[in-house]
C-alpha cells in the first residue's frame, strides 16, 4: 500500500470572517492606522477561479484534414470573491470599498453609517474565513478542528446590488485577488510556519485546531 500524505476533511458552513486593511504592497497596516473587522454576520462567500483561455492553433492540409491541432494551456489569473452580509458593519464598507467613508456625526466618534462616492477602487485588504469540519474529522483528541481559508491580498472592492423590499436587505461586496506578499503573516497561526513564500499564491486553505478569532461589531486595531 502506498504511504498516505494527506488528511481528508469536509468543510461545512462559515463561522467567522476577518477583513484586514493592507497597504498597496499587500502588507497589513500596523499601529493606530491599522483596521480590522471580525464578523460572523455573512450568509455566503463565493470564490470563483478566473482563467485566461489559451489560444488554439489549427492548420488543415490541402485535403482539409487536421495537420496541426494545438492548444496552449489555460492560465489561472486570480479569484473573484463575492460575499453577502446580513449584518451591516459600516466599518466593513469603509475598509473594502473605495471611495467610502464612515458617518459619525450622530454618535461621534462611533461609525453609524457610510457614504459612497464616485471614484476608483483603490483599497487593498485581506479576507480570512473559518469553517467548521463535518463528520469524523471534526475533532481530534477532544479538540475541535477548523478549515481556515485566506485570500491574503484583495483589491477592486465593489458593491453589488442592494435590494430594499419586505425581506431583510443584504450587502454584497465583490473583489479580485492578487498574489500574496511573502511578508504577509496574518495567517501564521492557522497555516503554520513557511506556508507563505515567494510563490504567487492567491488562496490558502488548511485544516487546523487553532480556534478562530471572536466576532465583534466595529473596527478593531490589529494585534
Amino acid at each position: 500500500m502506498p504511504a498516505t500524505f494527506t488528511r481528508c476533511y469536509s468543510p461545512i458552513k462559515g463561522r467567522v470572517a476577518r477583513i484586514t486593511v493592507l497597504d498597496s504592497c499587500g502588507l497589513p497596516v500596523t499601529g493606530s492606522s491599522g483596521s480590522q473587522i471580525i464578523i460572523a454576520g455573512f450568509t455566503q462567500a463565493t470564490s470563483s477561479a478566473q482563467y485566461e483561455t489559451g489560444d488554439r492553433t489549427v492548420t488543415r492540409t490541402a485535403d482539409d484534414a487536421l495537420c496541426v491541432n494545438d492548444k496552449a494551456a489555460d492560465i489561472l489569473t486570480n479569484f473573484e470573491l463575492n460575499m453577502l452580509f446580513c449584518l451591516i458593519d459600516p466599518g466593513l464598507v469603509a475598509n473594502t470599498v473605495s471611495p467610502a467613508r464612515l458617518l459619525t456625526s450622530s454618535e461621534s466618534p462611533t461609525g453609524t453609517g457610510f457614504a459612497i462616492a464616485e471614484g476608483a477602487a483603490t483599497l487593498h485588504w485581506s479576507l480570512e474565513i473559518w469553517q467548521r469540519v463535518a463528520g469524523t474529522q471534526a475533532c481530534v483528541g477532544g479538540t475541535e478542528r477548523f478549515v481556515y481559508n485566506a485570500w491574503p491580498h484583495l483589491t477592486d472592492g465593489k458593491l453589488g446590488d442592494y435590494l430594499i423590499s419586505s425581506a431583510p436587505s443584504v450587502l454584497e461586496i465583490q473583489a479580485n485577488s492578487m498574489a500574496v506578499n511573502p511578508a504577509w503573516n496574518l495567517g501564521a497561526t492557522w497555516l503554520g510556519a513557511g506556508a507563505v513564500t515567494v510563490v504567487p499564491d492567491h488562496w490558502f486553505q488548511n485544516l487546523t485546531t487553532a480556534a478562530p478569532p471572536t466576532a465583534a461589531c466595529g473596527i478593531q486595531v490589529p494585534a
